[in-house]
């Protein structure tokens, strides 16, 4: 049907075309800008409609708890994972901190034996 209405203005384009009376060319051009704004109207609300989603798709309330619920255990394992890497990230430090203060508190090879002769 909405391209009957381009069809019609094009007959009335051919109207004006041919006529000789002022009045008739006149109400034609009418009637094709009117046919021409009703038939791109026509297709624009045939392409939203189509375009639309079905109404089957919708997401409901039993659906939307299970994505909250997902996302909150995914969030717990992000979390409890960020935990982990921190813990060894600590441990780690702590480690080398020690082993730095063992090295410090440690005499020197070459001061011990110097000390030594010193005494004697």
């Amino acid at each position: 049907m909405r391209w009957l209405w381009f069809v019609a203005s094009l007959l009335c384009f051919a109207v004006v075309f041919k006529t000789t009376s002022i009045a008739l060319a006149l109400l034609c051009l009418l009637g094709a800008l009117v046919f021409m704004v009703v038939g791109t109207l026509a297709l624009a609300a045939q392409r939203i409609d189509s375009s639309r989603g079905d109404l089957g798709r919708l997401i409901g309330p039993e659906e939307i708890r299970r994505m909250r619920e997902a996302e909150a255990r995914r969030k717990a394992d992000a979390g409890a994972g960020e935990a982990a890497i921190v813990g060894v990230a600590t441990v780690g430090a702590m480690l080398a901190a020690e082993a730095a203060g063992r090295d410090a508190d440690a005499p020197q090879d070459g001061s011990a034996d110097e000390a030594g002769d010193a005494s004697s």
